[in-house]
């Protein structure tokens, strides 16, 4: 079916931030220009005198901190604003206000900053020295650390250490981070923050507030950490009684964003018998977490340690490390994609060792019955084994290696819709069925389903279904996309909304409801004449484990490769996945070309580079971010195994597609060049 969500974004009438009529005051911050450095001074005088607002951390000195040690999918940063002391190039020291966004830029220019550089703590392997410590008080870089355990690793069976490297990326949606704050008894923020409602309650604990979620150009879990400057903004909203509008540049969203994706290190030791058995898998996680002092995306990968194979024996034990970089956010699977990555990488290694076919390994070791209980999470239902063998059925594909292709083999599971819920209004206005969601679109489709699934449950015409935004004080409990569970959660609510909104109706009209109408003897009442009528609901699911369910993939990719000059093409990438019973194919398939397509330019392409604490990569093109004629052809088959627990059998996919992509190429290059890859992005050649 034709997406039904995007008219008016052809049309250019999306309403992103930006979009949004405003009149009042524009803000610029002033950022660290060092990694690391002690603030001696921060003077504001010559903005003021030239009419500047200015709002700084001495506005904070008496309000909470930002921080805490919650296990969250996103980060934890210190302090709003720069105090004592900078951690990261680009760390915002002041809020400058202005009449106008140029003039805010030129009066930025007239704050002075009086630095004491230090020197800056570049990676993992310099910050375990403890020789610079990015937080003194801590006296350690290492902040954090946590080991699980379950059965024991084997003694006497065969073994294989690896030590592998991916490197930090992040989301750069198309749109960056925007805010507009206006304050009256409580500030109204509207802002393309990710999960609005859920956000509210963290910057309710400074003012009270009303978040309006608005349309986002994007987001892949970077506009969670937009929250930070909600609250900057707000404060000044309230310290100057002063609308502040603030929309970040693209180099501040690549510095600063507090939303880069995984950095990770890993030493993997796995054992295993001759006949290709694994026997057990240890895993030593050092997590980059830049100026921070903690970060969820190296604990998430908890709910798949041993991915769709079939090993009781795992250790995994994680070590947070502080360095002087922009701190990570959520990404795209919050942190599982390099664990499957690093695990495909492990299977490939074991099957070499071997001297075994890399699918005989997987054949032996994938799980095949269900459901299935590993030691750490309860899987639902899934036949890898039954997609690995349709991968491996591809003739076609697995011939091209006879033509000097490379072609290389992953299988994955991702821990989709963790546990929770998601609310929803249903109403009829205008001669409409409106679907009231607590979140900002992002452009995944779930606006899409959602009138699809409004107009099958309720048999109505899906042109007489609208969806429209409500307010975090007006919305039913929202968290919105995020986790891979708004296939599960969003169709939950509305199941639940549709039955109570019919039940209602037929009480109260003393009716049967059938195929949009209420029948009442010879009468028939269409139900969008009933304006006025309507209702809420919260579905809520709390699964076995954390993770309610698990769809399962095989890819094949296909690359050419120069080894003379290093350039790397992706040729094909085809992709077996099983989503459960998807909801609508055209948005499944969308949403895996997507995932996919970051986990090609993730093996390939993207890269943040620092060099002595600073960024060197400032702009989309120095990053390395892809064009479209980068990007291999995409082939996707829908392979349903419906769930038994979700509401219709359905399972979220959409971060399963990121690490498994980059994993198949990985192997397709090792493929191609007959030697062994440990870190991501793949450079054959040094730059």
């Amino acid at each position: 079916m034709r997406r039904l969500d995007l008219e008016d974004v052809i049309k250019g009438k999306g309403n992103y931030v930006d979009d949004i009529p405003f009149s009042g005051y524009y803000g610029v911050f002033v950022r660290s220009q060092y990694p690391h450095a002690f603030i001696k001074k921060v003077d504001v005088e010559g903005a003021r005198r030239k009419g500047a607002l200015v709002f700084t951390a001495e506005d904070l000195r008496s309000m909470p901190s930002l921080s805490g040690k919650e296990e969250q999918e996103g980060s934890s940063s210190t302090s709003l604003l720069a105090f004592k002391k900078v951690r990261y190039v680009g760390e915002p020291i002041a809020l400058v206000i202005a009449k106008g966004p140029y003039e805010a830029t030129d009066l930025a220019e007239e704050v002075t900053v009086d630095y004491e550089p230090l020197p800056a703590v570049n990676n993992v392997d310099e910050a375990l020295k403890n020789e610079v410590l990015v937080f003194e008080e801590l006296h350690t870089n290492e902040v954090y650390k946590k080991a699980f355990e379950y059965g024991e690793m084997p003694r006497d069976d065969e073994r294989i250490e690896l030590n592998l490297y991916w490197s930090r990326s992040s989301g750069n949606p198309i749109e960056t981070f925007g805010v507009i704050a206006t304050p009256s008894e409580e500030v109204t923020i509207i802002s393309n923050v990710q999960a609005p409602q859920f956000q509210s309650s963290e910057i309710s604990k400074y003012f009270k507030v009303r978040v309006i979620p608005t349309r986002h150009g994007g987001s892949f879990g970077s506009k969670f950490s937009v929250t930070k400057y909600a609250i900057i903004l707000g404060l000044a909203s309230l310290k100057f009684h002063v609308p502040i509008k603030w929309i970040e540049t693209r180099t501040e969203h690549l510095m600063a964003s507090n939303s880069s994706g995984p950095e990770r290190k890993f030493k993997v030791t796995a054992y295993f018998k001759r006949d290709g058995t694994i026997t057990g898998l240890d895993f030593k996680v050092w997590e980059d977490i830049g100026a921070s002092l903690y970060n969820g995306q190296a604990f998430k990968p908890t709910g798949i340690l041993a991915g769709p194979y079939k090993v009781k024996n795992i250790r995994y034990d994680v070590s947070l490390v502080a360095t002087n970089k922009n701190p990570p956010g959520a990404f795209r699977g919050a942190g599982t994609p390099p664990h499957t990555w690093a695990l495909e990488r492990t299977i490939d290694a074991i099957a070499d060792e071997l001297k075994m076919e890399r699918l005989e390994v997987r054949r032996k070791n994938l799980i095949d019955s269900f459901p299935y209980d590993s030691p750490y999470a309860h899987y639902d239902s899934g036949n890898p084994k039954g997609l690995l063998e349709l991968a491996l059925s591809r003739k076609d594909i697995w011939s091209l290696r006879e033509k000097g292709y490379g072609v290389g083999l992953a299988c994955s599971t991702d821990p989709s819709t963790p546990s929770g819920q998601e609310g929803v209004k249903l109403s009829i206005k205008k001669g409409k069925v409106v679907l009231g969601i607590g979140y900002g679109p992002e452009g995944q489709g779930n606006e899409h389903v959602g009138k699809v699934l409004v107009s099958r449950l309720l048999k109505i015409p899906v042109e007489d279904v609208e969806v429209e935004m409500v307010s975090s004080d007006e919305s039913p409990s929202s968290f919105g996309p995020g986790g891979s569970r708004m296939a599960v959660f969003l169709a939950g609510a509305i199941k639940g909304a549709v039955e109570e909104l019919t039940s209602k109706l037929r009480r109260k009209y003393n009716a049967e409801y059938k195929d949009g109408y209420l029948v009442r003897g010879e009468e028939r009442i269409p139900i969008t004449s009933l304006d006025g009528e309507e209702v809420s609901h919260v579905y809520s699911q709390q699964g076995k484990t954390r993770f309610i369910a698990y769809p399962f993939a095989c890819d094949i990719a296909v690359v050419k490769v120069d080894e003379e000059t290093g350039l790397i093409k992706p040729v094909k990438l085809v992709v077996y996945l099983d989503p459960g019973t998807p909801l609508d194919e055209e948005v499944v398939k969308e949403q895996v070309i997507g995932g996919s397509a970051i986990g090609v330019s993730v093996a390939l392409y993207e890269n943040y580079i620092y060099e002595n604490g600073q960024l060197l990569t400032l702009s989309l093109s120095d990053y390395g971010l892809p064009t479209a004629d980068q990007m291999p052809e995409f082939e996707v088959n829908l392979v349903p195994t419906p769930s038994p627990y979700t509401p219709f059998g359905e399972k979220g996919i959409g971060e399963i597609p990121v690490g498994i992509a980059a994993a198949a190429v990985t192997s397709a290059v090792e493929d191609a060049i007959k030697r062994r890859i440990n870190r991501v992005p793949i450079r054959l050649v040094d730059k």
